[in-house]
């Protein structure tokens, strides 16, 4: 009877122990491995650099626009690479910085910058972080703040380009990325365009990953905590809200809208049909309705008013950039809208 009790004892031990080693080098891989489950430059079947992308997500010229290719060196020396599209009268009209989303590069956006371009009149420049695309480095929350830092001030030299006429856009990930713009350089741009952003980097975690809801001070050091940081946003704000948003929960941007009482001007535009990556297309004439007359308001650029030209289909290019930009490793994971 001892020798049995003494070897369930042995064994109990060596379970704890080995139990306790994966989850001290399951929490020591999240803590050091935690940027690449975040930021997705490349994916299995879609192509990282903007040059090797399928037809019709490679330059904006395959659109029939005129654009440049800018590269910006940011204050720690990585360049990131950028398009600029232009309008024929570009030096008098706002210009839009679009800060895409944690997965693909900016070539995939083509779609619904196209669609912006054409739509709203104003110049567009849709940027690469550093690690996406043509962009150098690897991809951190301090460093895409520098990128999007680099951006303004390089928008700022340049005299074709109205400083006082500057939206950023920001949707998912590039909300965060243009709420940090707003709340800390407020005198370079004029207004700011949320959609379907998250509160905080520790408030996904408990909706992806609960498991680690009570060891996020241990390993979580990624911020982006939009929700403290938008409290401090002064500029007009639009939050555009997918109602059917299968991975940031709906509440996220209703607690984004009702934390932002700083804001010169609040604006809210539900989406009833629209999930994590398609409002701009599920919304409709009155989603860039909107952004137009939010654009022209925050820049005070009341030449541009409502657009009449706004189409409500979605093209077969626009509606294959759907699934490239779902095929995201992360989205597996997520449970879905039960009503979507």
């Amino acid at each position: 009877m001892g020798d049995w009790a003494t070897t369930v004892t042995s064994w109990i031990q060596t379970l704890v122990l080995t139990g306790s080693a994966l989850t001290v080098g399951l929490i020591g891989m999240i803590y050091v491995y935690q940027e690449k489950l975040l930021y997705f430059p490349s994916m299995p079947g879609v192509s990282k650099l903007t040059t090797e992308n399928p037809e019709g997500y490679r330059v904006p010229s395959e659109y029939g626009i005129d654009y440049e290719d800018v590269f910006v060196t940011c204050s720690d020396g990585v360049k990131i690479h950028s398009w600029l599209m232009k309008q024929p009268s570009g030096q008098f009209l706002p210009t839009i910085v679009f800060f895409h989303g944690n997965a693909g590069n900016i070539g995939y956006r083509l779609p619904n910058a196209a669609k912006m371009f054409r739509h709203l009149d104003c110049n567009i420049l849709l940027v690469d972080y550093r690690g996406f695309g043509l962009s150098d480095g690897v991809p951190t929350e301090e460093g895409l703040q520098r990128d999007a830092d680099g951006v303004i001030d390089y928008l700022h030299t340049r005299s074709d380009i109205d400083p006082t006429k500057i939206v950023v856009f920001g949707r998912s990930l590039g909300g965060a990325v243009a709420i940090y713009l707003a709340e800390s350089r407020p005198t370079k741009i004029a207004g700011l365009i949320v959609e379907n952003t998250f509160l905080s980097i520790s408030s996904m975690v408990d909706q992806v990953m609960p498991w680690l809801t009570y060891i996020k001070p241990i390993v979580l050091a990624i911020d982006w905590n939009n929700e403290r940081r938008i409290r401090g946003v002064t500029l007009p704000i639009l939050f555009v809200a997918g109602e059917r948003d299968e991975l940031v929960p709906h509440s996220h941007m209703q607690k984004l809208h009702a934390s932002a009482t700083k804001s010169s001007l609040r604006k809210w535009l539900p989406v009833p049909r629209g999930t994590h990556n398609d409002s701009w297309l599920r919304g409709g004439l009155d989603y860039f309705h909107t952004l137009r007359q939010f654009i022209a308001t925050s820049t005070r650029d009341f030449t541009l008013g409502a657009s009449e030209t706004c189409d409500v289909d979605v093209d077969e290019k626009s509606a294959s950039a759907i699934p490239n930009m779902l095929n995201q490793p992360l989205f597996n994971h997520l449970p879905k809208d039960k009503d979507a």
